[in-house]
């Protein structure tokens, strides 16, 4: 039910995604997202290569929860992989959204999805505004999209902004 929701949230951003079992996964310009909807409140996994294949930890770059608690997961998630691959590191960035306000989590959880690897999204823009944190470099934006927030329950514009010095940052305008 919950994979559901977040296929049709998908849909309605104009995202195409395909589903696997308690998976869904999408492809923005090069960045992978994977969202987890686990049907059990905790999963067990026997092992880290378990975790590894049915979570495609090794393919994604960022994996969202979808949970009742999101972060007693990814808790659970990031201490197996650390005590499995210690030199190991993985370049997946977990986020978390709660089941229970998933309309409005899952819309500030992509934002933060996209802003952690903005580089991926597209090639950037450079903009005319200096980066705040080196003051040296333009900011680039690198995704503006329009859509109705049901956060705001007011059309919005999305942007990812990012510098080559390390700063993203997402900012949300308000239309309506």
């Amino acid at each position: 039910m919950v994979c559901r929701l977040v296929e049709q949230y998908l849909a309605e951003r104009g995202i195409q995604w395909k589903r696997s079992l308690d998976m869904v996964e999408f492809t923005v310009g090069a960045l992978h997202v994977g969202v987890w909807c686990p049907r059990d409140e905790f999963p067990f996994f026997n092992n880290v290569d378990t975790l590894c294949r049915v979570l495609k930890i090794d393919v994604l770059d960022v994996l969202i929860v979808v949970s009742y608690r999101p972060y007693v997961l990814i808790d659970y998630v990031s201490s197996l992989l650390e005590r499995a691959r210690r030199d190991v590191k993985h370049g997946v960035k977990l986020l978390g959204a709660s089941s229970i306000e998933l309309e409005s989590a899952l819309e500030e959880v992509l934002g933060r999805a996209f802003v952690e690897k903005p580089q991926k999204l597209s090639a950037g823009t450079p903009t005319g505004d200096l980066c705040p944190q080196c003051v040296s470099r333009h900011l680039e934006i690198y995704r503006r999209e329009k859509f109705y927030s049901r956060k705001y329950r007011s059309r919005v514009i999305e942007s990812i902004y990012g510098c080559n010095c390390g700063f993203r940052a997402r900012r949300v305008e308000i239309l309506d």
